[in-house]
């Protein structure tokens, strides 16, 4: 067994969406001073790499603390975008020429490369997306999940979210900010990301792992 971390270290400056306050990280006891080390983190549930819940878009929508946890555990597909760049729409073309048998799989991952410019201005700028049809076509495909590499399902300049609203909307779930996809050698792997159990969680960050 191969476990392959898809998650982004959390700290202080780490990117954030724009608008967004960013975490802060402090040690509030250090083993000089006091004996021992606690960190304080003042984070929210949509920071680094993280999991949102239908509740982040729809009153009532199921959160980390009600939805079964076998959600956030499964069969994944790696599906190939990483000819994909800047400005540019991932069609549904792309997927069905893709040969998914999806009987098999729960989770979608979708590997972009863009996690390599993690902490530059390029990370958030114009990042590829799916396009709205290929997003109504997995949202029909009886999946737990979409998972992707970049810093939105949506594209960073959309004021209305239409691809959170498809999937969340269908009780799905959405993984942002993962990393380390290069990493996975198959196009099918067992994938966990499990959330904080945090009382009306809207989302949460996670430690995705991939395992092979």
């Amino acid at each position: 067994m191969k476990i392959i971390d898809l998650t982004h270290t959390l700290k202080t400056g780490m990117p954030v969406f724009p608008g967004d306050t960013a975490p802060t990280f402090k040690k509030v006891l250090t083993h000089k001073n006091d004996g021992a080390q606690v960190i304080r983190m003042d984070i929210a549930t949509h920071h680094g790499t993280h999991i949102d819940c239908p509740l982040h878009f729809f009153n009532g929508g199921s959160s980390t603390d009600t939805s079964d946890l076998e959600n956030f555990f499964g069969k994944a597909y790696v599906l190939d975008c990483t000819n994909f760049g800047k400005n540019q729409e991932i069609p549904l073309e792309h997927i069905k020429q893709t040969k998914i048998n999806w009987d098999e799989i729960s989770w979608v991952i979708i590997h972009t490369g863009w996690y390599r410019y993690w902490e530059t201005p390029e990370y958030i700028d114009h990042f590829p997306v799916l396009s709205l049809e290929a997003a109504k076509f997995l949202q029909e495909k009886n999946l737990k999940g979409i998972g992707l590499d970049v810093i939105s399902i949506d594209a960073i300049n959309s004021v209305d979210f239409p691809i959170h609203n498809i999937i969340l909307g269908n009780g799905m779930f959405i993984i942002e900010n993962l990393t380390n996809l290069h990493l996975i050698s198959k196009e099918q792997c067992l994938l966990s990301a499990l959330p904080l159990k945090i009382k009306d969680g809207d989302g949460s960050p996670i430690r995705a792992i991939a395992i092979e």
